[in-house]
């Protein structure tokens, strides 16, 4: 059976910083067991912040993968950096903006006149005044009620139909969705109940009804400014997230079990403290260790019973997870890592990631440098399109990523590397549109302690210095990349980067 594709639903301004924490994950080579992932964002806020770093993030990564991929085959470079296939995410955004407020939305001031007086009443009951004139431009700001009304548009979407008319048998469905917002809460009930429905219109019903579907719920892990919603400078309030979210559990206990059939629960006690706004593009929360065990789900789902094509085949109707460290502690590393794999692909890529960002350069203009001349590396390389796309990566998206993870407001923070190599964290800080680069300073002693809490096994003895060299190892082995007769240069250099990384890795680090 050939592998399936992954539709993947990232819902809400959570789903889209999951997705750019999955798309880390997949940079660093990880196997998937997916032919590709075909992201669908839907945020009604079509301005959220999160949703634009999302989009770059992907973006660049697409370049990397066309560039080298784009003429291998699936299973040729299983491993390799950038290996799996992510398409370009598909919006089914319905922006807010075009329905104004929920009462514009339902035309309330008409229903009693167009004989539904009885509706009037009921939408009386069920939406306060101020549900009723909230804004929608900028999501539903909490209030999955409101949500619910508005999201029902997604299937209308030319985006929505498209998907149901590319999906094929052994397919798979994920949701990610935050539980105690407003689009989230509301959109994985709404997808669960659309996918599962018997009776519904959709093209290729029965292969999305007998999907295997998966999803993610993220419980609180954050808390915001209440101050702001006190004064009325904001509509979010951090303090009924925990109310909402067991209202929200309840509710899917009852209705939503028997539709998924494997289901992740991630959240944590130790909340970060993040500005309170409603939403556009000013929202862009930093990237949180929750994040990226919620984007691990994804790998986990896709590996799960990898041999069942439809839910007949599982061998349970449905599984719950959840997620869990060892120990209670403020800064986590490397080591609390479950998955030794994770372990290798993060310290691998993190090489990866040095090299480029403070070495390679310099190597693409040495016309004395084997390996370069070995894969006949034309002249002013470093200033193609390729290079420019590694360091845009590594530069613009990695280290910023790796530096939020990091950061103090996190009362749980991931410091698996050394951040102190980034010299320019203050300006990052301050830097809201994300379009600053990282500026990165590594020594060679530095190379030998980059990993929090696992230092590089260094051979150095009396009168002579040990060091990590890496153009000598890429050197060594240019000749054998030229050898595997690759489509283009980008594979081999790609390659050469791949193969060079994990005879370092290898060599310095015992597990």
């Amino acid at each position: 059976m050939s592998k399936p594709k992954l539709y993947l639903f990232a819902i809400g301004g959570t789903g889209s910083r999951v997705l750019k924490s999955l798309t880390m994950l997949l940079a660093t080579g990880i196997k998937t067991n997916t032919e590709k992932i075909i992201p669908m964002i839907i945020d009604t806020d079509i301005n959220n912040g999160d949703v634009e770093k999302c989009r770059n993030t992907i973006k660049t990564y697409n370049n990397i993968y066309d560039s080298v991929y784009s003429n291998v085959t699936e299973e040729d470079a299983q491993g390799h950096f950038f290996r799996t296939r992510i398409m370009p995410p598909k919006e089914l955004n319905i922006s807010g903006t075009d329905y104004g407020t929920l009462r514009e939305m339902v035309d309330y001031n008409a229903l009693s006149a167009k004989g539904f007086g009885s509706t009037k009443g009921l939408f009386d009951l069920l939406y306060s005044n101020k549900n009723k004139d909230m804004p929608l431009e900028k999501g539903f700001l909490g209030n999955p009620n409101v949500g619910s009304i508005v999201l029902k548009n997604v299937v209308e979407s030319s985006e929505f139909k498209e998907f149901t008319q590319d999906f094929k048998e052994n397919d798979r469905i994920f949701i990610i969705s935050s539980i105690f917002g407003g689009t989230g809460a509301a959109g994985f009930p709404l997808l669960a109940n659309v996918f599962r429905d018997e009776t519904s219109e959709i093209n290729n019903k029965t292969y999305i009804n007998n999907a295997i579907i998966g999803g993610v719920s993220v419980l609180p892990y954050f808390q915001v400014d209440v101050e702001k919603f006190n004064t009325g400078e904001s509509a979010i309030n951090s303090s009924t997230f925990i109310t909402k979210t067991k209202a929200a559990l309840s509710y899917y206990n009852r209705n939503l079990k028997q539709l998924v059939n494997t289901m992740f629960y991630v959240g944590d006690t130790r909340q970060s403290n993040y500005e309170n706004f409603d939403g556009g593009i000013e929202q862009k929360n930093p990237a949180n260790f929750i994040e990226l065990t919620a984007a691990a789900a994804v790998l986990e789902f896709l590996n799960y019973e990898p041999n069942a094509g439809t839910r007949d085949d599982l061998s349970q109707a449905s599984r719950f997870f959840e997620y869990g460290i060892s120990e209670d502690i403020g800064s986590l590393t490397l080591k609390h890592l479950k998955n030794d794999d994770f372990v290798k692909r993060f310290l691998n890529f993190h090489y990866y990631n040095v090299y480029v960002s403070n070495f390679m350069e310099a190597a693409l203009k040495n016309d004395k440098l084997a390996w370069r001349n070995e894969l006949k590396l034309p002249n002013n390389y470093e200033k193609q399109h390729f290079y420019k796309n590694l360091a845009s990566f590594t530069n613009l998206h990695y280290y910023r990523w790796l530096y939020e993870l990091s950061l103090d407001k996190h009362d749980r923070k991931f410091l698996p590397f050394d951040t102190s190599i980034i010299s320019n964290k203050g300006e990052l800080l301050k830097d809201i549109d994300g379009s600053l680069e990282a500026k990165i300073v590594v020594n060679e002693k530095k190379l030998f302690t980059l990993v929090t809490g696992i230092p590089a096994n260094d051979k150095s003895i009396f009168m002579l210095k040990d060091r990590i060299k890496f153009d000598e190892i890429f050197s060594r082995i240019a000749k054998n990349i030229v050898d595997k007769q690759l489509n283009n240069k980008e594979a081999m250099v790609s390659t050469m980067l791949n193969l060079g990384i994990k005879e370092i890795i290898d060599k310095r680090f015992s597990f």
